[in-house]
């Protein structure tokens, strides 16, 4: 029996470093190997018909089997799979013209596999601690649930954020910016010099 209460409270102390210092073993070779990488293209082009672009943009990406993240009067967020950004990257700037544009890449393969070996090792040690209850007295059974209730939070946590990272992973991100000119709709009114209403005011306009 006293070797079990040893093993308890050694079981119980692993687990507090570990929660507190979020430990994560070293990713094997195989996992280093396989880069998972987030893609975020920038660009702002200037165009005529931002309703009739935003539309056509929009046919584009969900032929390449990516969708609308955010669609605003001049902004839309696209997302689509990392092996159609190339090819949509053109078909977007042919709407207008291009302005501005950039890349950025962000290499997310540490981040990924340092939060599934957390999470590999927090629920081993969860499932530790749940063997020792059967044969653990109040005192114990207290300290146990107690460490199991803080990992229990800790692995949703590391479930949450390695949900972000993988979907990031999954999907680049295009972010198209309209730049185009607002022009006010003119309103014709009857003049009191009749020869001035036989003049075609919207074609004089356009060609002045």
């Amino acid at each position: 029996m006293n070797i079990r209460r040893h093993s308890v409270v050694a079981v119980l102390g692993v687990a507090s470093l570990l929660v507190l210092v979020g430990f994560a073993p070293a990713a094997s070779g195989e996992e280093a190997t396989k880069r998972q990488t987030a893609l975020t293209a920038r660009m702002t082009i200037k165009v005529a018909h931002p309703d009739k672009a935003r539309a056509a943009i929009l046919q584009e990406t969900k032929a390449a089997r990516g969708f609308p993240a955010l669609i605003s009067g001049a902004h839309v967020r696209l997302k689509v799979p990392p092996e159609a950004l190339n090819a949509l990257l053109p078909k977007i700037a042919a709407h207008g013209l291009v302005l501005d544009k950039a890349m950025e890449r962000v290499d997310l393969t540490q981040t990924i596999s340092q939060l599934e070996a957390q999470l590999r090792s927090k629920t081993e040690i969860l499932e530790r601690l749940r063997g020792f209850l059967a044969d653990s007295n109040v005192t114990a059974t207290l300290a146990i649930e107690q460490q199991m209730n803080t990992l229990v939070g800790e692995l949703e946590r590391v479930k949450g954020e390695l949900r972000v990272q993988r979907e990031r992973s999954q999907w680049a991100v295009i972010d198209v910016s309209f730049n185009f000119e607002k022009r006010d709709r003119i309103i014709y009114v009857e003049s009191p010099f009749g020869w001035l209403n036989t003049i075609d005011l919207r074609r004089f306009l356009w060609q002045f």
